[in-house]
């Protein structure tokens, strides 16, 4: 690897730097390991006897003394330079025999000296020229994350060529290099500050999407590969490689892996903003309640999901108690949740089809000690609560404390509810699947008349006498109606506003003989399982009701739909739909805190829960506003309120979850 004489010739006409010419002098009483007689491009030739000292004595040793000045190493990688562009690249067959030797030389001068300075990035290219040299790439792509994603290896485009030249797919390593150092896809802050979350799940969704891998089409132009020296006797060498394309640009695989890249981003957006300002938190619940469901497998949040799901087992719902739920989360007080941390406890159990009653984001109570529902949420339940859904939530209320008044709550009682509220409220199936975990949650913790004597009052007449129907068919609905469940009624009536009488009329009216019924009726089961069960005469000193006129009863109060709706809407209007829509004019959409317009743009941006800030600025001027000053006015109040901003900037702005359970609406 040494060139030693007293005439060699460079291409550009000059005596080859690397020469070590024996002729000429050596100081070995001062050798110079400073460097301080080296100048920018050395020769052996030009060099004082104190440097050639210096120089041929760490030659000697090894060429591994740690602070030996560059000027040195430079001078012994010209040769290098040359045996390869001149020797081997102009048919010289045992320099050609020797370029695996090189190959492994460089990598090693560069682990020494090639720590993020020139000679390191003269050593990455000229690795690119004795890669293509000794015909193929490595078996492994460049790594991912590291190094200047401007400088693209050529052992990636020999790599990609490769692949394309046997029709062969390009596997997820090669794929994640290909983006890392593609010129038109650009990391952002999740790729950058979560990089093994991000490249586990790129590998996921890449073989989700493409299978086996890419097949990029050959059909480009050839590579051509460009090498400039460091040695100042030699010419750059430039090779167009006829044959093997250059795949890096390739519009179909640029398209899907800047897809790929874009969506990949964005599922970790949420959890990259936790990070960002909890970085202690990684590997925590709260973090995994942020994460990809396929992430979200290991520590904390393992153990967690397996015992949710061992509680579940093969149930629709199931009561736990709130005490051992709790024993799993890093709570800030031993005996209770705060909101913050329901939220991040449903948001982990929804991601992995298991829903939590009470939940606070649909305005239930923060989970302490006493009953606690999970359940199957295999339909996507709502995380907000809408006007249909706080109607029939509030309807169930009622009717639990009806049914649970003789002490045992039947399950025809709660049929005969569940199917009223399906067929009389507009409910999606999510909707309904919630709903059925909070009757069970209300079963298991009774239910309360407290809070709704001004709501219910609000109710004219004529409405009032129609859900006190419905409350008279639950009752009534397991055949027998206890003298505990009339005096339940009365008092019921009492808070609607009615005569606590007309309790009596009403139930004598629809009396008839006793016989046993047989029905069907579902429990806390998944859907589909239902089981038969036989009613028995009354008891004395009951009233037993006939189930034909209690049905026609209940099904005459289908009408009580449209009533729900207005009953227990909001005084505010309902927010405007996903598309932009001019500011009504009366003065609708009030938010505590908020004027009318910001009001009214608070409700509007709800309904998405990401903005391009294009698409907010147009929204806020709909309302006439101006969109910075309105974006400032919307998170200045959600700080002042819960002490974060309602919208946050991730590029896009996307609605922060806790800040919206939080200000009051």
């Amino acid at each position: 690897m040494l060139y030693l004489g007293e005439r060699l010739q460079t291409q550009s006409g000059i005596t080859e730097p690397a020469l070590i010419d024996p002729t000429l002098a050596v100081d070995r009483r001062r050798p110079d390991w400073d460097g301080e007689d080296l100048f920018y491009w050395p020769s052996y030739e030009s060099i004082t006897p104190a440097s050639r000292a210096a120089y041929l004595t760490w030659l000697a040793d090894g060429r591994r003394h740690p602070g030996v000045p560059l000027g040195y190493v430079f001078l012994f990688f010209y040769g290098l330079e040359r045996r390869v562009l001149v020797d081997a690249m102009g048919g010289d067959a045992p320099a050609r025999e020797e370029l695996p030797a090189i190959d492994a030389e460089v990598r090693r001068l560069a682990a020494l000296y090639g720590n993020e300075n020139a000679f390191g990035r003269y050593c990455e290219r000229f690795l690119d020229v004795l890669v293509l040299l000794q015909n193929g790439p490595t078996a492994r792509p460049p790594e991912y994350g590291v190094g200047d994603q401007w400088e693209v290896p050529l052992a990636l485009r020999l790599g990609l060529a490769r692949f394309a030249a046997g029709g062969r797919p390009v596997p997820p390593d090669w794929a994640m290099s290909w983006s890392w150092f593609h010129p038109s896809i650009y990391a952002r802050t999740p790729q950058t500050r979560c990089p093994a979350e991000f490249t586990q799940l790129f590998r996921i969704r890449y073989q989700e999407r493409h299978g086996e891998g890419l097949i990029a089409t050959s059909e480009q132009p050839s590579l051509r590969l460009q090498y400039s020296p460091a040695s100042a006797g030699l010419l750059g060498a430039d090779v167009d490689l006829h044959g093997v394309p250059d795949l890096l640009e390739e519009p179909g695989a640029t398209r899907a892996l800047k897809s790929l890249v874009d969506d990949v981003t964005q599922e970790l957006e949420a959890y990259s903003r936790f990070i960002g300002r909890n970085p202690d938190q990684a590997g925590s619940l709260a973090a995994a309640a942020l994460l990809p469901v396929e992430l979200a497998t290991s520590g904390p949040a393992e153990t967690f999901l397996a015992w949710a799901r061992a509680s579940l087992g093969d149930d629709a719902s199931v009561v736990v108690d709130g005490d051992e739920l709790i024993g799993f989360w890093p709570t800030a007080q031993d005996t209770k949740m705060s909101k913050k941390e329901v939220v991040a406890c449903a948001q982990l159990l929804e991601r992995h089809g298991i829903g939590i009653e009470p939940d606070v984001r649909l305005g239930g109570a923060a989970i302490s000690a006493g009953p606690v529902v999970l359940f199957d949420a295999s339909y996507d339940p709502p995380r907000s609560a809408g006007t249909e859904y706080v109607a029939a939530t509030t309807l169930l209320q009622l009717a639990v404390a009806v049914s649970a008044a003789d002490g045992d709550v039947d399950s025809s009682e709660q049929q005969v509810l569940l199917d009223h509220l399906g067929s009389a409220l507009a409910l999606t199936p999510g909707e309904v699947e919630r709903l059925i975990a909070h009757l069970h949650w209300l079963t298991a913790t009774g239910s309360k008349l407290t809070g709704l004597t001004k709501r219910l009052r609000e109710m004219p007449e004529e409405r009032r006498r129609s859900m006190a129907d419905v409350l008279v068919a639950v009752a009534a609905a397991d055949g027998v109606i206890s003298g505990d469940e009339v005096k339940t009624l009365g008092k019921i009536y009492k808070l609607l506003g009615l005569d606590p009488d007309d309790v009596y009329s009403r139930l004598h009216s629809q009396t008839t003989v006793a016989a046993p019924v047989e029905r069907t009726g579902r429990r806390h089961s998944r859907a589909g399982v239902t089981v038969k069960e036989t009613v028995e005469p009354a008891p004395p000193g009951t009233v037993d009701l006939d189930p034909a006129l209690l049905a026609a009863s209940a099904a005459g109060t289908a009408a009580v739909s449209s009533l729900l709706a207005e009953v227990f809407a909001d005084t505010d209007a309902p927010a405007p739909p996903t598309e932009v829509l001019p500011p009504p004019q009366e003065e609708t959409g009030q938010v505590p805190g908020l004027d009318a317009a910001h009001g009214r743009l608070y409700l509007a941006v709800l309904e998405r829960s990401t903005w391009g800030r294009a698409e907010f600025a147009q929204l806020a001027e709909s309302h006439g506003l101006l969109p910075d000053g309105a974006l400032d006015v919307l998170n200045d109040h959600a700080v002042d309120t819960c002490g974060e901003p309602l919208l946050e900037d991730e590029g896009d702005l996307v609605l922060n979850d806790y800040a919206v359970q939080e200000i009051p609406r």
